[in-house]
């Protein structure tokens, strides 16, 4: 990393450095999908506790309708996901033939090849040092709190402790977060190219460049509600700071405004469409009752005062250039930790996944500019800097990889698909009839969603529908206890249990969710045959150890014995 000069602004992009920076985003992304592929034999990757989630999202458009996405749960039902993470990637997939399953992997090879080559132009574009760009951008990106609070340090307690404890464990509270798809890591690469296009205008604001600024923008709208909304109050506080620029944080905002129009309009017939129990279900805008005002809140004050001094910096040595970053810093904490003065919840800790990367970009630009004259003069700070990239790099993706082969979640998982691919995706199998209603086993009944273009009657995934309201969604879950056979105080204690910890920003109504998830169970056990026709249940799947419900023997007819899942079909018309 030892470079005597600085790339002139008229320099083309350095190739070789940047190619370095995708390879390695790819070999952190895809680590997962390795070991995936070692274990199971095909190209799968369901290494994130969510993704099941949002492949059956992905599943609307692969089996039903390719144009857009809609609720996994209720035929056509409204979502509020955008629709660029999804509807491409499954065209993709389509046209190249391959399983829905395959939507995972893209995802992580975007993520990989788009985080390198954004985070380094983005090094690269305000610091002019090629070596140098490519070693922060490594170290970025390995690093386990490169979403999170604590850099470095966090590396460093999950390596002590993944080298200590060798028995299966959670090491691990979640996977990297920066690879977590769709949000952050489709996210990331869009707002690193936006940040360059938008210096690019501020530098050189030609017409080109200034609607090249506004059209990154006006994409935004189409990834994530919480990348554009963070990045729109970023340009208004650039602003009013930085005054060399207003043109063209005035015209980015106007022509990206214009570009996400048809979104937002979008947005608002989808609000409309939705159940307003559904919205507040999921707590989207809604007041936070008193346990969820400083829930997860953790203000962070010695950020605001490192960052207040970056701003005397850039003030200091005139790198105003640098303001747009400090901006977007200033607008993920203004949005981040609005709850504290509004106590309005929306789910508002997306936005940390976005400014803390940003927070470190900027506090690295800085610690190289004030340090810039002795990286350049001693050599042998530059090899060892190399070296301690390189371990990082390593550090780094051997943490991606024990998190699916020595944590209790991930191995379960790959078992789970194994056994499913063994019984469902093995040749003679007959499918189960597209878009049928699934109860029973939640292992099988996420596999079954995606695989089989299946909709689960129950699961974790239901309250997250705007399109149902609270009584199906109290119905479906006391159904699908019945049929697994549960009894009346199990389903209570589990229900009890979810709702308090699940819905703790809805305190006041916990009470009556109890009340009427009860009176449904009563209802279903009097007369279950009601509720099967009317939520039009078609297949149960129950563990092959587990005797199913008399209600089930007497009712269902067997349709697959095993060797994994007993799968059962109502014998109702």
């Amino acid at each position: 990393m030892h470079e005597p000069n600085t790339d002139s602004p008229g320099t083309k992009v350095p190739v070789v450095p940047m190619l370095s920076c995708v390879a390695a985003g790819l070999a952190l992304a895809l680590t997962p999908a390795l070991i995936w592929r070692l274990k199971t034999g095909v190209w799968v990757c369901l290494a994130q506790p969510e993704i099941l989630y949002y492949l059956q999202i992905a599943a609307e458009a692969y089996y039903n309708h390719l144009g857009h996405i809609s609720d996994p749960t209720i035929a056509n039902g409204v979502s509020f996901y955008p629709w660029l993470p999804f509807v491409p990637v499954v065209f993709i997939v389509r046209i190249l033939g391959l399983s829905l399953f395959s939507v995972a992997l893209i995802w992580s090879i975007f993520a990989g090849a788009g985080v390198g080559a954004g985070l380094y132009l983005t090094f690269w574009r305000f610091l002019r040092r090629r070596w140098l760009a490519a070693g922060l951008t490594i170290f970025c990106m390995s690093d386990f709190g490169f979403c999170s609070r604590f850099v470095f340090l966090l590396q460093l307690r999950q390596l002590a402790i993944s080298l200590v404890i060798h028995p299966v464990g959670r090491l691990i509270t979640i996977p990297f977060a920066q690879w977590r798809a769709p949000d952050p890591s489709i996210d990331l690469p869009f707002l690193f190219f936006q940040i360059i296009a938008v210096a690019n205008a501020r530098e050189c604001p030609r017409r080109l460049n200034l609607w090249i600024s506004g059209l990154v923008f006006g994409l935004l709208f189409y990834v994530f509600f919480y990348l554009w909304t963070m990045v729109a109050v970023a340009l208004v506080i650039a602003l009013l700071l930085d005054p060399a620029g207003r043109k063209i944080y005035g015209w980015t905002l106007l022509i990206g405004s214009v570009i996400g129009i048809p979104d937002l309009v979008l947005s608002l017939h989808s609000r409309a469409a939705a159940i307003d129990e559904g919205v507040a279900r999921l707590a989207l805008f809604v007041p936070a009752a008193a346990k969820a005002r400083d829930y997860d809140l953790a203000f962070p004050i010695l950020t605001v005062a490192f960052f207040t001094l970056a701003g005397f910096w850039i003030w200091k040595t005139r790198r105003f250039e640098l303001i747009y970053l400090l901006s977007l810093v200033i607008a993920g904490l203004l949005l981040g930790y609005s709850r504290m003065v509004t106590h309005v919840f929306f789910h508002e800790y997306h936005y940390i996944w976005l400014w803390w990367p940003i927070r470190l970009v900027l506090g690295l630009i800085v610690i190289a500019g004030i340090a810039e004259r002795r990286i350049s003069s001693r050599a042998w700070h530059g090899l060892a800097l190399s070296a301690f990239v390189l371990l990082y790099l390593i550090g780094g993706i051997y943490l991606n990889a024990i998190d699916v082969t020595r944590t209790r979640w991930s191995n379960g998982q790959i078992q789970n698909f194994v056994r499913y691919r063994t019984q469902r995706m093995a040749s003679g199998v007959s499918p189960l009839v597209p878009r049928s209603v699934l109860a029973g086993s939640q292992d099988f009944c996420e596999l079954a969603a995606v695989a089989e273009n299946q909709r689960e009657l129950a699961g974790w995934i239901l309250p997250l529908s705007v399109a149902l309201d609270n009584s199906a969604w109290e119905s479906r879950t006391a159904l699908d206890a019945y049929l697994n056979g549960v009894k009346r105080a199990d389903f209570a204690r589990a229900t009890s249990d979810e709702v308090k910890d699940d819905y703790w920003f809805s305190e006041p109504i916990q009470p009556q969710l109890m009340e009427d998830f009860m009176r449904k169970f009563d209802e279903v056990t009097r007369d279950p045959d009601k509720f099967i026709r009317a939520l039009q249940v078609r297949y149960l799947a129950l563990p092959v150890d587990q005797s199913p419900p008399p209600y089930v023997a007497s009712q269902f007819r067997l349709l697959q014995p095993g060797p994994y899942w007993r799968i059962w079909q109502t014998q109702q018309p």
